[in-house]
């Protein structure tokens, strides 16, 4: 079951990516306040500062993110854990 869940893991790790582009695409159309609603908005007014921001915190988001799901590689597959050679 463990080697079955690495596969898993790894792709609901790249999900939140697509969960987060489709944040904006949804807090536009349908004009909901968030973070991509935010994003979208900090473009069109050419606010640098804000757009850096968001970006800086959505890349956090992902870098975090597939720092988890490389911690619970090791946790599902002891061979992954090894060490350096």
């Amino acid at each position: 079951m463990p080697n079955a869940a690495i596969p898993i893991v790894t792709v609901i790790g790249l999900n939140l990516g697509q969960l987060i582009a489709g944040a904006v695409v949804v807090e536009t159309v349908f004009g909901w306040p968030g973070i991509g609603r935010l994003l979208v908005q900090a473009v069109s007014a050419r606010d640098l500062a804000v757009v850096q921001a968001l970006v800086l915190v959505i890349a956090a988001t992902m870098v975090f993110a597939n720092l988890l799901v490389d911690l619970v590689y090791g946790l599902l597959d002891p061979r992954i854990r090894g060490g350096a050679q």
